[in-house]
Parts: C-alpha cells; sequence; structure tokens
C-alpha cells in the first residue's frame, strides 16, 4: 500500500445558496420589527438607498396591497383606515413612563447627603450590577480590589444597599432577600428566621413534623411560622421594569365583509426604500469614471433588496390566503371551528416547500375578526372523531374545555375522566392522560383544586 499526497480533479453536482436567495430567505423570516431595523442598516450601509419614512398618522389606506384574487370570496384589502377613526392621536396612546429599579434606587442615593462622593460611587457601581429580581451576585473581593479598597468597605456599602426601598433589593438570592425582611418586619419571628435559612425546602415540601421535632415545637407554632414566611415578597422588584411597553404590529389583518375577506400585508410601519436617481444617472453618463463600478454594484445590491422585499410581501399574502382558504370556518365564527392543518397542506397548495412555508408564518402575526392570533397557531394537530375520517383541532379541543370548566358547578367540578366522558358522548375519543395535559397547557388545576369550599 502507497501513502502519498497526489493532485486530481472530481466533478460533483451540488446545490448552494446565492447571496440573493441567502437574502430573500432572510427577509421572509423577518417579523414587522425586525424588519424595520434590516431596512435601517441596509440604508445605512449602501449610499444609493433612499428611506423615507411615513407619517406617523399614516392610515394602512396608504399599504402596498396585492390585488390578486384568490377566488371570489378572498380579496385583497383596500382603501380602509386603520380604525376608522379621524380624530385618532397616537399621543394619547403613548405609554406612560415607568420608574426603573435602578432610577428608584439612584433617587434614593441622592438623598443621603452624610455618604462620600466615592461611596456614592461604589453604590452606583453595586446598583448598576443588580440582576433582573434585584439580587447582587457581585463578587465582594472583586469589587474591592476593582476599587482598591477594603472588602468591609464594600459589604458596609452593600448592607446601604439593603437598607433602601424595597427591603430585600441587593441580597445575594432568595434566601437571604427573605432574610432581610425577616430582620426588617416589625414582628420578629425567631422561628421563622431559623426556617428560612435552613430550611426553605422543607417548607416548600410541607415537612412541617420534620421542622417541629428539630425545633421541639408544635406542627401548629410550624405552621403560624410558615403563614408569616408567607406574607413575605419574595420579588421585591417585580413592580420595577426596566424596558418600554412592547407592542405587536400585526403582519397582516383579514377583516370579514359581505363579499368575503379582505387582507392586507401591513407595511404602513416600515419606511419606504428607493435608489437616489442621481446614482442612476452618474453611472448612465459617466462610462469611464473610477467610481462607476464602486456605484454599480451597490445598484446591483439595492436592486436585489428591493426585489427580495417585493416578494417577501408577496409570498406572505399568498401564505395568508391560502390560510384564510383552509381556515374559512374559524375566521367565520371563531376558534373553536380551528381544524387541523399542517404546513404541508399549505406547501402542497402554493407549490412552495415546507420550509418556505415555515419561514414565512415564522414570528408573524395576524390580526383576525376574532383577535390577535401567531400564524403558526393555524397549524395544530387533531384528532380523529368516532366512526369518522373528520377530524378536530387540538386548538379547538382546548377552547372546549376551557368552556366547559367555566360553566361546571364549582361544588362538583368535572373530572379529567368525566371530561373524555362529555368529548366522547360528542363523537369525539381522548384519552384521560390527554386531558389532563391540556389542561395543564392552559393553566388550569385539577378538580380537587378548582372545588371551592
Amino acid at each position: 500500500m502507497q501513502v502519498g499526497f497526489e493532485l486530481y480533479q472530481k466533478q460533483t453536482l451540488k446545490l448552494s445558496l446565492t447571496p440573493e436567495l441567502q437574502q430573500s430567505i432572510n427577509i421572509l423570516q423577518y417579523s414587522a420589527h425586525e424588519l424595520l431595523d434590516f431596512m435601517n442598516r441596509q440604508a445605512y450601509e449602501n449610499p444609493v438607498l433612499e428611506i423615507s419614512f411615513k407619517e406617523p398618522l399614516a392610515s394602512l389606506s396608504e399599504s402596498s396591497n396585492h390585488t390578486h384574487k384568490i377566488n371570489s370570496q378572498i380579496r385583497s384589502y383596500k382603501s380602509k383606515s386603520f380604525n376608522g377613526d379621524n380624530d385618532y392621536n397616537p399621543i394619547n396612546n403613548y405609554s406612560i413612563n415607568t420608574e426603573t429599579l435602578e432610577s428608584h434606587l439612584l433617587e434614593q442615593l441622592s438623598l443621603l447627603s452624610s455618604m462620600k462622593a466615592f461611596e456614592k460611587r461604589i453604590l452606583q457601581f453595586l446598583i448598576g450590577n443588580l440582576n433582573e429580581y434585584g439580587f447582587l451576585e457581585l463578587d465582594a473581593h472583586w469589587a474591592a480590589s476593582h476599587f482598591s479598597v477594603s472588602v468591609e468597605v464594600i459589604e458596609s456599602m452593600i448592607q446601604v444597599l439593603q437598607s433602601l426601598d424595597p427591603i430585600g433589593v441587593g441580597a445575594k438570592d432568595l434566601t437571604d432577600c427573605l432574610l432581610i425582611q425577616l430582620r426588617e418586619h416589625e414582628d420578629s419571628n425567631e422561628l421563622a428566621y431559623k426556617i428560612v435559612k435552613k430550611h426553605l425546602t422543607d417548607l416548600a415540601e410541607k415537612r412541617y413534623r420534620k421542622i417541629a421535632s428539630l425545633y421541639r415545637v408544635t406542627v401548629q407554632e410550624v405552621q403560624e411560622a410558615s403563614d408569616f414566611i408567607r406574607t413575605l415578597n419574595p420579588r421585591p422588584v417585580s413592580h420595577f421594569s426596566d424596558d418600554m411597553t412592547h407592542y405587536i404590529v400585526p403582519d397582516v389583518y383579514v377583516e370579514k365583509d359581505k363579499e368575503g375577506f379582505l387582507i392586507t400585508v401591513n407595511d404602513s410601519f416600515t419606511p419606504k426604500l428607493s435608489i437616489n436617481p442621481y446614482y442612476k444617472n452618474h453611472v448612465a453618463m459617466n462610462s469611464v469614471n473610477p467610481a462607476k463600478d464602486y456605484i454599480k454594484g451597490h445598484i446591483n445590491d439595492a436592486q436585489l433588496l428591493l426585489k427580495g422585499l417585493e416578494q417577501r410581501q408577496m409570498t406572505l399574502y399568498k401564505v395568508t390566503a391560502s390560510i384564510v382558504d383552509e381556515q374559512r370556518e374559524f375566521f367565520r365564527k371563531g376558534i373553536t371551528e380551528l381544524k387541523p392543518m399542517t404546513l404541508k397542506d399549505i406547501s402542497e397548495k402554493l407549490q412552495l416547500h415546507e420550509s418556505t412555508i415555515s419561514r414565512a408564518t415564522s414570528n408573524k402575526y395576524i390580526q383576525t375578526p376574532h383577535g390577535l392570533f401567531k400564524l403558526r397557531n393555524f397549524f395544530t394537530r387533531g384528532l380523529h372523531r368516532v366512526n369518522s375520517q373528520a377530524t378536530e383541532s387540538t386548538a379547538t379541543i382546548k377552547e372546549k374545555i376551557k368552556v366547559l370548566i367555566a360553566d361546571e358547578d364549582k361544588i362538583r367540578p368535572f373530572s379529567d375522566q368525566k371530561l373524555c366522558q362529555i368529548f366522547e358522548n360528542e363523537g369525539t375519543k381522548i384519552s384521560r392522560r390527554t386531558i389532563a395535559k391540556y389542561r395543564e397547557d392552559l393553566g388550569i388545576p385539577g378538580s380537587s383544586k378548582r372545588r371551592r369550599f
């Protein structure tokens, strides 16, 4: 056997994604907010692109609308305002400024006039290192080295932080948070302090007898200490918000009218991109200009981008129209009429790959006559009905479970087995375990916990 290196040619066939196709794929899967960020970046990076933003009061009548007819019952949405209110003012719908935890603590810090400047800097540093639960996971030795002070100074500043409102902020963890609240509480409870410090797990598992035997107290005293601990707040900073309120912008609107359904691909919140005519003329008139190839390359990139944006709109419209056509009863009557549907059903109908349908519906929202939904919510599995080839979607079954439990006798609530019998009487065979899983998905407790005493 001879071992060595050699050069040879081999001819193979393989698929490869062109930059144009890669860009189209990325654009298709962007949500409305992601698309806006992408367009801003492209306008910043490409000098031949011009970006123009629409007026704040622009209505959906200014959106680009695709007028292709799917059938006589589905038409494109056109020349209808966003909410039919000519006096609509977006200023009235802005959320109020919410106070953040950081601003709340810094405001208290500014009132501590007796503190030195370097101590305030340390406190500001500690406040900036609080996590989302208001806990301080920072190592005191590292902080001491960072500020060139002793560990005692850092620990004293942590104590100052823990004395600020809300009580419990700056704790190391949940146990420390509860202990701080217990120390500051007017009614001290020594047993509660011991339980929190050493037996939180036992308390969570309700091992009252074990705790009672350890501290030689009655189970009743442990129960009272437990009730006292439950009055504490494990998340004292939960009412503060570090983020602005985020609103969901529907990517598609579907509205019912006398003739059928009106479909709009929403582009009222995205800017308009165009190619600056100056650069087009510059390339056409200056055949020997050294900058011609540079400008021409950016113009080609811009044209591919505009083509990709238009293709996104068309694909999203076609996919939505097919969903409306398949789920016509849902759009007419509501979620109880949602039928099982897969990505394959839509891909075969439109002669597109399943991955294309998946990208077109990923992170997208649709405004329907029955509320706002994710497009992916329309793709749901189903269960076969008894003695029939028909199926009923899981979403429909869950909705029926909600209705049944809402209308049940609270003294004698339905058990999972009883719910199974009700569905079987209606022609849908479903196991008790499946009922329990759907109930848990909906956040509905079991029948014993729903019973009112």
